[in-house]
């Protein structure tokens, strides 16, 4: 599945005020409002012009000034002129002693000129054009044979919708209400060939992934394939050529060798009885995860990507499959990661997305007879980690950049004033994009984070990472968990605790032990108590006890539990009120700061003990984030944050007296600002957050690059 964050917010006005006015800007300033533009924006020609001002205006900041042109080369490259290659070539020519941008041109230029060699003089020129930003764009669906609409989640309501991209309107198919009214959301589509029905993923009320078709004309709606169990999953990748199969793959429950078991199957589009194609793909892979499955146009051959060594970060091979039966072909297996995008039209090539030059770059393969013949040709280098949304009739390529890249971020405080003493800084330099939930260890030597590497599968592979802030190194637990998330040091250091899910589909607060990475629950919710959750916890300072939330998503309710290590028992703390979503406990373990996740947002505090909750401070912040108020090492303040505007993605940092007060806002604000670990010298807290410049959804087309030269 898709590595993604939602992403249901506009970007606060504030923040592209505070990058304009270009007229008045430093190389500096000038150069950040160009990337701006460029990664968060989404003008590319607005930021070509920004970047080709601080070119005139700043020649002997040379340093910055390289730079800019070699950015003046990336959006041409984006755009898919052949401006590009002369921008790359001014940073050789012009800038020769700034040796990385000289390195990137370089290899930039090289890659452009080796793409457009498979292009005959003649043909229609290579085209590349962004077809939708902004807020609200998601890239879980794909484009209509006819290019004329995209299928997507409306994640305001997690409706399914399209997108009609002449006319640039959008229009929700489902109707299922707010977040608050329903917790069903679509997930991925798929189009039929006749470009009028969509077959789609729909989490249900019993919190189980069916398919459904709908008609996109009246919208109406029928289950065609209905998983049995939480912990089944099914996915639609593709139609039968002419329309009366579904291909999809089933994933039963968590197997004994620590895969899942696979079943790939047509069904059928009329009756949802389902023809197994295959029921275990050939792999030497433990975990092979098989992915991208797409039919050939005439409908004989599927193609699919597959780890079929123990390399799942590194690599991955391609596959035909024979629809009529018969022995699983390679048609890919080179020490790269190469993934599936789609056939040619006329079925006598395939795309594939691989990093076999070092970055992940678009390639074509021919084949004849379920066979490549020659060698791969590349196609539009430096496309980034991309999301195939399919290939149109007329063989225009649609893909999606993910936004949403969240990291691990520490800043100095002065816990006396509130003033933040230094600028955010990222903790962690691996997989960056893909880091966050950090927590102190109660000595302050330590963080553990959560790590989610950014590869194509059913669920993120999570690894609780921890490393020590004296050494900078870095170990990785590995604890034998479906998900988790929320971590939380034992006061003793020994252990970490998180929010999971076993792999028997149990829920509920698990104790991982730091040197064994071994696995003990704490506190587990039974499989037929369907829609309960386990939000927040946090342990008493004596390690005896541990407070936790559960809620219920259907009924909108989350209370406070206690569980008692020594007696093993679980009760509702007296006085707990019923929207208690989010937990802290003060330094001196005598009382518990409570959240909630209603729009109206209330601070109160309760004593561990028991007892009636009083309000200290109340604000308006989005519905559906969760957001963790954090004590102050001393107790004398809780941090929270709260959205620039409605909807914001910008959230500014806040602190509030515990005993009650005003405000004080403080000189932090990031996009999507939480999950906030304040370290017990007091003057340094950890947090997640997406930057400074959240990068957002895109949509992009690819046209007239499909290469016309004969293998020789």
């Amino acid at each position: 599945m898709k590595a993604r964050l939602i992403v249901c917010a506009a970007i606060a006005a504030i923040l592209a005020l505070a990058l304009s006015g270009a007229g008045q800007q430093s190389a500096e300033q000038l150069y950040k409002s160009g990337l701006y533009e460029e990664e968060v924006g989404g003008d590319l020609q607005k930021a070509i012009g920004i970047y080709q001002d601080l070119l005139k205006r700043f020649p002997n900041n040379r340093e910055i000034a390289a730079m800019a042109q070699l950015h003046v080369g990336l959006c041409h490259e984006k755009l898919g002129t052949k401006e590009a290659e002369k921008a790359f070539q001014k940073v050789i020519d012009n800038y020769p002693e700034q040796s990385g941008a000289v390195r990137e041109a370089k290899e930039k230029l090289s890659l452009l000129l080796r793409s457009r060699a498979l292009v005959k003089t003649g043909d229609a020129e290579f085209s590349l054009r962004q077809v939708w930003a902004g807020p609200g764009v998601d890239i879980d669906g794909a484009v209509s044979p006819d290019g004329r609409y995209l299928s997507f989640v409306d994640w305001e309501t997690g409706d399914l919708a399209i997108r009609d991209l002449t006319s640039g309107t959008n229009r929700r198919l489902t109707n299922k209400g707010s977040w608050t009214q329903s917790p069903e959301f679509a997930l991925f589509s798929e189009w039929a060939p006749d470009s009028k029905r969509i077959v789609y993923q729909w989490y249900n009320k019993e919190e189980i992934f069916d398919l459904r078709v709908i008609d996109i004309k009246d919208s109406t709606s029928r289950v065609l394939y209905r998983n049995k169990r939480q912990l089944d999953y099914v996915q639609a990748f593709d139609w039968s050529p002419d329309g009366s199969h579904v291909l999809a793959a089933i994933y039963s429950e968590q197997a004994p060798a620590g895969g899942r078991s696979i079943e790939l199957g047509l069904i059928s589009a009329e009756d949802g009885t389902v023809t197994l194609l295959k029921a275990n793909l050939e792999t030497r892979s433990v975990n092979p995860e098989p992915w991208g499955f797409v039919f050939s146009p005439d409908g004989k051959t599927i193609a699919y990507d597959i780890t079929m060594e123990d390399k799942p970060n590194l690599k991955r091979d391609i596959m035909l499959l024979p629809v009529e039966g018969g022995q699983v072909t390679p048609l890919i297996d080179h020490p790269a990661y190469d993934t599936v995008i789609d056939w040619t039209p006329d079925g006598k090539g395939l795309l594939f997305l691989s990093d076999r030059t070092g970055s992940e770059s678009v390639w074509f393969v021919r084949i004849e007879g379920r066979k490549s013949q020659g060698d791969p040709q590349l196609i539009k280098s430096g496309t980034g980690p991309i999301e195939s949304l399919g290939m149109t009739s007329a063989g225009k390529l649609f893909y999606g950049l993910q936004g949403g890249a969240t990291d691990v971020y520490k800043v100095e405080i002065d816990p006396r004033t509130g003033k933040i003493l230094t600028p955010a800084k990222k903790v962690i330099l691996q997989n960056e994009g893909h880091n966050g939930h950090p927590d102190y260890s109660p000595d302050g030597k330590f963080l553990a984070y959560i790590s989610s590497p950014n590869m194509p599968n059913i669920q993120p592979r999570e690894t609780l990472n921890i490393i020590s802030l004296e050494t900078g190194q870095t170990g990785a637990l590995k604890p034998a968990l479906a998900r988790f998330s929320d971590p939380r040091w034992s006061p003793d250091g020994r252990a970490l605790s998180v929010a999971g899910v076993d792999q028997e589909g149990l829920g509920g607060i698990y104790s991982i032990d730091v040197q064994t990475s071994g696995v003990v629950p704490i506190v587990q919710i039974e499989k037929g108590m369907k829609g309960i959750e386990s939000h927040s916890h946090c342990w008493s300072r004596d390690g005896k006890l541990l407070f936790y939330t559960l809620h219920h998503r259907i009924g909108r309710t989350s209370s406070i539990f206690v569980h008692n290590f020594e007696t093993g028992r679980d009760e509702k703390l007296s006085g707990s009120p019923d929207d208690a979503d989010d937990i802290d406990i003060s330094p001196d373990g005598k009382w518990l700061v409570l959240l909630n996740s209603n729009e109206k947002r209330v601070l109160r505090i309760m004593p561990t003990s028991g007892g009636n909750p009083r309000s200290i401070y109340s604000f308006d912040h989005g519905e559906n984030y969760q957001i963790t108020p954090t004590w102050s090492a001393d107790g004398l303040y809780i941090y929270f944050t709260k959205q620039q505007g409605a909807g914001g993605i910008v959230w500014d940092l806040y602190r509030v007296p515990s005993d009650g007060g005003e405000a004080q806002k403080m000189d932090l604000n990031m996009a999507q600002l939480r999950h906030f670990s304040v370290h017990p010298d007091g003057r340094q807290i950890a947090f997640s957050s997406m930057g400074l410049n959240p990068e957002l959804s895109q949509v992009w087309v690819m046209e007239n690059f499909l290469p016309t030269n004969k293998v020789k």
